[in-house]
């Protein structure tokens, strides 16, 4: 049993009443309630997350993914629901290690789950000495030991769905080897979810629409997400992404966009009309995009 499931109002009472240093792990609720993000927090930590997704900061752009989710149940005339799973006194790292449990119960969704989180957890990390904590971190998916920025855009891009190569690159990065996009030599003749994902994400981070019509730029920024943060390098404020010359230069080849050429190649963007829009639902799936109000 959990400690506590109930609606916005219910959820501030319950938390103001827990000793002001009390870590507790808690679940956001669909108005199905269905999860679709676990954290670990004290205060009215589990709160904030709406808070943050309708006013659209730098926060929102940390996860886009549950920002949008939050966004959606909400213009649909609903409500967030919020399950406190249990309290653990001053323990944070009995939390974290409780946090990552039921990451793993429920799965994100780039594991064939239905929760939004970024990261896994830290819960197997919270105990150990750092230089095992350093090692373990460096063999997560997604993670680069030593490199905060390319860590920021690979898990943005894993919460989205298995790739087998990020299309994204940090610009600081990549900016001496970025060239205008131009379609592939390659032989291509079949659309892959590494095509569809490398449009949504710019389009997710971005904060638009799937239309006819519609815009998307080459490049885009995505913030960390603080919590589970898995390095022990600081993460970085914001990281510029961009698509990468390959990346790009498939989805041109493939007929997925249309190029809007731009002087720098990171200015660039890729325009979509209603039949590479469809091409593009039919890839990634119509209710993948609607659960996140992309279209």
């Amino acid at each position: 049993m959990f400690a506590f499931e109930g609606d916005r109002v219910l959820a501030d009472q319950f938390v103001k009443n827990l000793p002001p240093s009390s870590f507790y792990t808690y679940v956001l609720l669909t108005p199905e309630f269905v999860p679709f993000y676990v954290g670990k927090g004290k205060g009215s930590r589990l709160l904030q997350h709406e808070t943050e997704a309708l006013r659209q900061t730098k926060i929102y752009k940390s996860n886009p993914f549950k920002c949008n989710k939050i966004r959606k149940i909400i213009s649909n005339g609903k409500q967030v629901f919020y399950r406190v799973d249990r309290v653990f006194g001053g323990d944070e790292a009995a939390c974290l290690r409780r946090e990552e449990e039921l990451i793993s119960l429920y799965k994100r969704r780039c594991d064939g789950g239905i929760l939004t989180n970024l990261a896994a957890g830290l819960g197997s990390l919270s105990s150990r000495d750092p230089l095992t904590s350093s090692r373990h971190a460096a063999t997560l998916s997604g993670v680069v030991h030593g490199n905060p920025e390319r860590t920021t855009m690979n898990l943005y891009l894993e919460s989205l769905g298995e790739v087998r190569s990020v299309p994204i690159k940090p610009l600081t990065e990549y900016r001496t080897k970025l060239v205008n996009a131009y379609p592939s030599p390659k032989s291509l003749k079949n659309l892959t979810m590494r095509n569809g994902l490398t449009i949504v994400a710019s389009v997710l981070a971005t904060g638009l629409k799937l239309e006819p019509g519609v815009i998307v730029p080459r490049k885009f920024s995505i913030a960390p997400e603080l919590e589970n943060w898995p390095l022990k390098e600081q993460p970085p404020k914001e990281v510029e992404g961009v698509i990468e010359n390959g990346a790009a230069s498939d989805i041109l080849k493939l007929g997925l966009v249309e190029l809007v050429p731009a002087v720098l190649p990171e200015d660039e963007a890729f325009r979509l009309d209603h039949a590479q829009m469809q091409r593009l639902v039919n890839l990634v799936g119509e209710k993948f995009l609607s659960d996140f109000d992309l279209i």
